[in-house]
């Protein structure tokens, strides 16, 4: 029993050090879960992330997919745009307004994504709220489930 412990141990030890040993590579746009055909298709790979952070719905995937981009200076001076792709749950779509997954009937078209980009630029700005009145009643007007029951902003 000491015997096989010490080999659990080994073993598990000697997988802990070939991890830290190993390279880390920075995660690639696009690098989705195995097995996202069966839900999206053929993924389309034309989506690349503004000079700017935030999350924006991918269009040409239906939305079915959206990216993080972050701004990362560097020391010279310039600055590293990273991308970060994500799938959302099986019958959701990425939702602009919300930056959430979300059913269809309870997000903007997807074709009116990027009318909501720029709520991005409200992400982490103390005392700016996500969304004011306007952006309230431009999203109501357009989101399905609103327009079938009366919704007041």
């Amino acid at each position: 029993m000491v015997q096989a412990s010490f080999c659990l141990s080994h073993t598990a030890l000697t997988l802990v050090a070939v991890a830290v040993a190993l390279p880390r590579s920075k995660r690639a746009a696009y690098e989705l879960p195995d097995g996202v055909e069966f839900l999206v298709g053929s993924v389309k790979t034309s989506f690349t992330c503004p000079a700017k952070n935030g999350y924006f719905a991918d269009v040409d995937n239906a939305c079915q997919i959206f990216h993080v981009c972050n701004v990362v200076p560097k020391e010279d001076g310039s600055t590293e745009v990273q991308q970060y792709s994500f799938l959302c749950g099986n019958q959701t779509v990425f939702n602009q307004f919300s930056l959430t997954c979300a059913l269809p009937e309870d997000a903007i078209p997807c074709g009116s994504s990027a009318d909501f980009f720029y709520l991005n630029d409200r992400i982490g700005q103390e005392k700016v709220n996500l969304h004011d009145d306007a952006d309230l009643q431009r999203a109501v007007q357009i989101i399905p489930r609103y327009q079938q029951a009366p919704f007041k902003a």
